[in-house]
């Protein structure tokens, strides 16, 4: 193994992947901007503080990349410092989880109606914020990364939690969306696509919150665990922007303008307009059918289709 396999190797793969991802969830940021949606100014903000933390983190990254490999190069040692980038990127990966992560609780809160399970979850989702902010000061103080150790309760509570709610959040979602089926063709095709695309956005997510714990507990004294810690805001960014971004689709959709069998977009941002007739059985678990046009949705205060 390589001098560098596990300190510079991990920082530039971890960069590689942050920047694809980046690349991805800039043009969701920029078809978001050029559809015309109704959108409420507060989420409009949440989609621009979104675009900051994931433009600013990206940058950092690079110049992380640049000052350990570039203007460090004949001084390897410093490698095994902790420097404001490492704290810089957990509090930004931390803010951008929470927002996207509070965004889908209180989705699922108005689709289920359950205040009673989506209040413990706006609070563990809080909660793991909060730890991941908490190690920031810390890793400052300590300033070597072969002390890094020290930091794994406080890693091991951040990271369990994010991806507890990202598990629970995505089953319950998928559970609901799935009891709603009414035996119309348009509707459970579009139903079977949103289970399908809700749990490819948690099991992402949660699949890169553990594998990142799991570096971060058996590797603690390298930056093995900066490849899914780079580039975990990103993921996160995008379930909620490509969940915005892709209303226009479905609304064609809906209408029949477009292939029901077509590619697959995620309903759980999608609001039409309310219709007088319903299904009861959609009106009990927070879903409502507009039996005319063949399509479930769940119904949304904060957003409107452009349509």
């Amino acid at each position: 193994m390589g001098t560098f396999d596990l300190t510079l190797g991990p920082l530039l793969l971890g960069l590689s992947l942050n920047l694809y991802l980046h690349g991805v969830v800039s043009y969701q940021y920029m078809s978001y901007a050029t559809m015309k949606f109704n959108d409420p100014i507060w989420l409009q903000v949440l989609v621009a503080l979104l675009f900051v933390l994931d433009t600013s983190q990206t940058y950092v990254e690079v110049y992380g990349v640049w000052y350990f490999a570039v203007e460090n190069y004949t001084n390897p040692s410093v490698l095994s410092d902790i420097i404001w980038i490492t704290p810089f990127c957990v509090v930004a990966t931390a803010v951008s989880t929470l927002i996207v992560q509070a965004f889908l609780i209180r989705r699922l809160c108005l689709l289920t109606r359950q205040v009673w399970l989506c209040a413990p979850l706006l609070m563990a989702a809080v909660a793991a914020s909060l730890c991941a902010i908490a190690t920031t000061p810390r890793a400052w103080i300590i300033g070597d990364l072969s002390k890094f150790s020290v930091l794994i309760p406080l890693n091991t509570a951040w990271l369990c939690l994010e991806a507890g709610v990202d598990i629970i959040v995505t089953v319950t979602l998928s559970r609901v969306l799935w009891k709603s089926k009414t035996g119309l063709a348009r509707t459970d095709t579009v139903i079977n696509r949103c289970v399908k695309a809700a749990i490819q956005s948690g099991l992402f997510s949660s699949v890169f919150a553990v594998l990142h714990f799991l570096a971060f507990i058996f590797w603690s004294e390298n930056y093995l665990y900066a490849i899914f810690h780079w580039p975990l805001g990103r993921i996160y960014s995008n379930s909620l922007i490509y969940t915005l971004v892709a209303r226009k689709d479905l609304a064609k959709i809906a209408d029949g303008k477009v292939d029901s069998r077509s590619n697959t977009f995620p309903i759980s941002s999608l609001r039409f307009k309310r219709e007088t007739a319903t299904d009861p059985k959609l009106i009990n678990s927070g879903v409502k059918a507009s039996l005319d046009r063949n399509i479930v949705f769940p119904i949304s205060q904060d957003t409107a289709s452009s349509h």
